[in-house]
């Protein structure tokens, strides 16, 4: 799968079922193995109308974390 692929998709948290935001990058070993996915969160607020004002709210998601990729979503357990 590439990036670009998982960058169009939704992440998920299966425990309370909130919509963390999307995929924004990854990180890569050095034999190009995906060690974990860089998700950035939604703004809220002032944040969502001035996004050039606020860095965005990312989290790392390791691989291991990862419940389940589907066509439009990808399923984490944080």
């Amino acid at each position: 799968m590439k990036l670009s692929e998982l960058m169009s998709k939704q992440v998920i948290c299966v425990v309370d079922g909130k919509n963390i935001g999307f995929v924004s990058d990854a990180i890569l070993t050095h034999d190009l193995k995906i060690v974990c996915i860089i998700v950035c969160m939604k703004r809220k607020g002032f944040a969502r109308f001035c996004p050039f004002l606020f860095e965005p709210e990312c989290e790392k998601i390791a691989v291991d974390c990862i419940v389940n990729i589907g066509c439009d979503v990808i399923l984490v357990k944080r």
